[in-house]
């Protein structure tokens, strides 16, 4: 019999190790003194440690290699299926590499379509002097706004979450069936536009529990009232209800989503993973209405 710290030399190991093994019943010592505590072992374990360290090398399992452990013959044929086993990983692991990058090609796609659709909708002049932008000057605003665009679309891919899009009150839910109604010209004169990150039903009405924080009558442009509306993160959910004169470029499609842009740029409105809601509608008395609730 040989002392640990000679089986340890023996085997090439430490003594951390053999310690190891034995705790969880692959090589326990030969002796152990029951007054000293020293551990003894004899030279033919070693191999026995020659065979647990190369099935642990070849990525078996404590309990495999137990069961392997007294069972010579049985050992090269489970190296054979251990060997097959890692040719079948790596197919599968090579076919989610393709079908990965595939996917990602996909979604790049989707989202550059997505985005080219609410740029296009956000193209018109008269939406930009709404809110007092001009396209050729303010530029840190405009790159603020793409950038605010972009990078909620981002979230939702990098999230999984659904983007759906409410047009003329029908709902188009998910990233993919979205880019499918644009591409399809499906969108293409829709009047009422409404970008959102979770798929839910078209809200005609301010939800209960909501409280007023701001409002405004007769207001020619929304800069007129913009710089006056509150900080809009905390991640509570704000609702933009408009009643306007036909005519109004409140009306236009794109404006809902250019109005998400500008407040989350300016007024935090999507820190903290707060939302917007926006509703347009035509005033009964030629007059432009805005009320901005919160939940």
């Amino acid at each position: 019999m040989i002392t640990i710290q000679g089986f340890a030399r023996l085997c090439g190991c430490n003594t951390q190790t053999l310690r190891y093994y034995d705790r969880i019943g692959l090589l326990a010592p030969a002796r152990v003194d029951e007054w000293t505590g020293y551990r003894y072992y004899e030279e033919e374990q070693a191999m026995l440690f020659v065979r647990i360290k190369n099935l642990q090398q070849a990525d078996f399992s404590i309990e495999e290699i137990k069961s392997l452990l007294g069972r010579n013959d049985d050992v090269l044929a489970a190296f054979d299926r251990k060997v097959e086993e890692q040719k079948q990983k790596l197919a599968k692991i090579r076919k989610i590499q393709k079908s990965y990058l595939e996917e990602i090609m996909e979604m790049r796609n989707t989202v550059s379509t997505i985005m080219d659709y609410v740029e296009r909708k956000l193209d018109n002049p008269a939406l930009w002097q709404e809110f007092g932008l001009d396209p050729q000057g303010d530029t840190q605003i405009i790159a603020e706004v793409h950038e605010v665009l972009t990078d909620w679309l981002a979230q939702c891919r990098a999230e999984g979450a659904n983007v759906s899009l409410f047009a003329d009150n029908r709902e188009f839910s998910g990233l993919k069936n979205v880019a499918e109604q644009i591409e399809s010209g499906a969108l293409d004169n829709a009047e009422q536009l409404l970008l959102s990150r979770e798929s839910r039903e078209y809200e005609e009405r301010i939800p209960d529990g909501a409280h007023r924080i701001f409002a405004q009558d007769g207001w020619e442009h929304v800069s007129d009232w913009l710089k006056n509306v509150p900080d809009l993160g905390g991640g509570k959910e704000h609702y933009f209800h408009f009643r306007v004169r036909e005519g109004s470029p409140v009306t236009d499609g794109g404006f809902p989503t250019m109005l998400l842009a500008v407040m989350a740029a300016r007024n935090h409105a999507m820190n903290g993973g707060g939302g917007i809601t926006c509703q347009v509608g035509l005033s009964s008395d030629g007059i432009n209405h805005v009320i901005l609730m919160e939940k």
